[in-house]
């Protein structure tokens, strides 16, 4: 029910999967720090594509920064968090990266971010065609607000009025807080 891709690979790498034309296609990313192996084993995660493999394939992609022990989305500011970036490009190689599984691998119905992934969600949203996706379900995610320029190409599209979306935040989440 799952595929497991590697911002490198041409094709999936593990967890080969029979496609059945009437399921739709959910790209998931995980979060700063982590892999897509590592999401994909998450208890909500696993719980959630069991629930829903009957009617959805999950495409776990991998972050271009940094290793599969260990990955992100978004580097961090240069100069500490206290010192934005300002640059609208900062995500340029994880833009290529997810250009080029939707271009191999889509179309995509929906987009799912955990984290770190939610924030870069929001980013590739807001410079993608309107079309790409169709739903967001971003989990325990924020604004990328160190980083004015992703924030500035957030604005200028902000709202995506093409893309229903769920943001789900925890009431106890002490290291993003709602």
């Amino acid at each position: 029910a799952t595929r497991l891709l590697s911002h490198a690979a041409a094709s999936p790498t593990l967890h080969p999967t029979r496609r059945l034309a009437t399921r739709k296609k959910i790209l998931c990313l995980h979060g700063g720090g982590g892999s897509a192996a590592a999401l994909e084993q998450q208890m909500g995660m696993a719980a959630l594509v069991n629930d829903l493999s009957a009617t959805h394939e999950f495409v776990f992609a991998q972050a271009p920064y940094g290793d599969t022990a260990g990955a992100l989305w978004i580097r961090d500011p240069p100069n500490g968090k206290d010192a934005p970036t300002t640059e609208p490009s900062w995500a340029s190689r994880s833009d290529q990266a997810i250009d080029r599984l939707v271009q191999t691998h889509g179309p995509f119905d929906g987009l799912l971010g955990y984290s770190q992934g939610a924030a870069y969600a929001i980013a590739y949203l807001a410079r993608a065609p309107p079309t790409t996706f169709r739903v967001a379900v971003l989990f325990c995610g924020y604004l990328p607000s160190t980083h004015l320029g992703l924030m500035q190409t957030i604005d200028g599209r902000a709202p995506f009025p093409s893309v229903r979306a769920l943001f789900f935040t925890g009431a106890n989440d002490f290291v993003i807080p709602s």
